[in-house]
């Protein structure tokens, strides 16, 4: 039995619903490009976002506000031409700047330009917007400026301190519109806590700057190589520590630690945390040869320790000798000890005797006799193995019983350094 074939016929695709509709839509579409094609009459159309490009300026003149700058312009045509302009194919420029020949700000009047190959369409407004208002100046590069501290702190806990701020960089360096770099009078690090603080503290502080009237700058056409800085507030801890005198040239066994007062006897100072065990400083130094029954009376500054702070106000303080019982004796020295001589050398010393001063009390001055007394000349002090004459320092030092008791002033020997071969030795 032969199997009946059906044949496919048009007509039938005109009774389905889907078939009609997607036919009705390509036919519209086909009768719309044909139109469009066909007809004379334009349509207008708005091209956004069209980059802004002025051209360059001479004199060595730059313009400082023009980053970024876009437009807007209709265009009108053929409608399927108009339809694919883009912002790529136009570009807005200034219309004129022969006339900017010097720094300071300028209208320019924009018009719109043809940049790509579709070229069949017409402007059909000016852009917007119309005109730029533009900053022109001459470039200067890595101009320094000294950093302020305007780091403020409205208060510190009690017992504490704050220090001087330090910043991690002292200068910074300036870029850009001459005329705002020329203003530049002063770049501050500013900050301000308003809370009390009670350790030591670091802040990321701003810069700021500022012209010769006081006022802030408008950074707007300028650059710097920072922004920002580190600002460091050292917190000290506030003691009062004992003030002792510091007394150079003074004899290991005398003592006087009972007859030498300090006033003021302490002083206020900011100590770093860590330091916090300090419990007193020493005066600037005192050459206790110097020192006599008329001379005991000294003012001397303070050795303030590394990394604290003298706060209380006592640069000066007066150290004085109890000098009331005291008086002077003079004894005369004949024997005299050679120490210290070279490997070559002989000394003898050509010097006979020794007048010497000495100062203590009454009750000891009486008992010292010059066996109490020792005079050494140290040949150390000159090169090694020096031959000739030669004028010497002595030191003379008294027995440790005679505890109270000094040698007032400085002295001098001859001696005579000859080769031991040349004495006979």
């Amino acid at each position: 039995m032969r199997k009946k074939i059906s044949k496919f016929r048009l007509g039938k695709l005109f009774y389905n619903d889907k078939f009609v509709m997607c036919f009705s839509i390509l036919l519209a579409f086909v009768l719309w490009l044909y139109v469009s094609s066909t007809t004379q009459e334009s349509s207008v159309f708005t091209v956004t976002d069209i980059p802004v490009s002025l051209p360059e300026l001479t004199h060595e003149l730059k313009y400082f506000n023009t980053y970024d700058v876009k437009a807007e312009v209709k265009i009108s045509g053929n409608a399927l031409v108009v339809a694919t302009v883009t912002s790529d194919d136009i570009y807005i420029t200034a219309s004129d700047t022969s006339f900017i020949t010097s720094p300071g700000t300028y209208t320019l009047d924009l018009v719109p330009k043809k940049s790509g190959m579709k070229t069949d369409y017409s402007f059909e407004s000016t852009p917007s917007p119309s005109s730029l208002n533009v900053y022109v100046d001459r470039q200067v590069e890595q101009r320094e400026f000294a950093i302020t501290d305007k780091i403020k702190v409205s208060s510190v806990d009690e017992d504490s301190y704050a220090s001087s701020t330090m910043l991690s960089q002292q200068v910074v360096k300036v870029s850009g519109a001459e005329s705002v770099v020329n203003s530049i009078a002063q770049v501050c690090a500013e900050y301000e806590f308003k809370s009390p603080l009670s350790q030591t503290t670091v802040v990321n502080a701003p810069l700021v700057f500022y012209d010769s009237e006081g006022q802030k700058i408008d950074t707007s056409f300028i650059t710097s190589d920072i922004t920002r800085v580190d600002a460091t507030i050292p917190i000290l801890k506030v003691v009062t520590v004992d003030i002792k005198p510091s007394i150079l040239n003074m004899p290991a066994t005398l003592d006087l630690s009972d007859r030498i007062t300090v006033e003021p006897s302490t002083v206020k100072i900011a100590v770093p945390n860590n330091a916090s065990g300090i419990t007193e400083i020493l005066t600037e130094n005192i050459d206790f040869s110097k020192v006599s029954i008329t001379n005991h009376e000294f003012e001397v500054g303070l050795s303030i320790p590394s990394g604290c702070r003298n706060i209380d106000g006592t640069d000066k303080v007066t150290v004085t000798l109890d000098t009331g019982d005291m008086n002077t004796k003079i004894l005369t020295l004949t024997n005299f000890t050679v120490i210290n001589e070279g490997a070559e050398q002989t000394t003898e010393v050509s010097t006979k005797s020794l007048n010497v001063t000495l100062i203590g009390p009454q009750e000891q001055l009486s008992s010292i006799t010059a066996s109490n007394v020792t005079a050494v000349i140290d040949m150390s002090l000159k090169s090694s193995n020096f031959i000739g004459l030669a004028e010497m320092p002595v030191s003379v030092n008294i027995n440790s019983k005679f505890n109270k008791c000094w040698v007032y002033g400085s002295y001098t020997v001859n001696v005579n350094s000859t080769k031991k071969t040349e004495s006979g030795a």
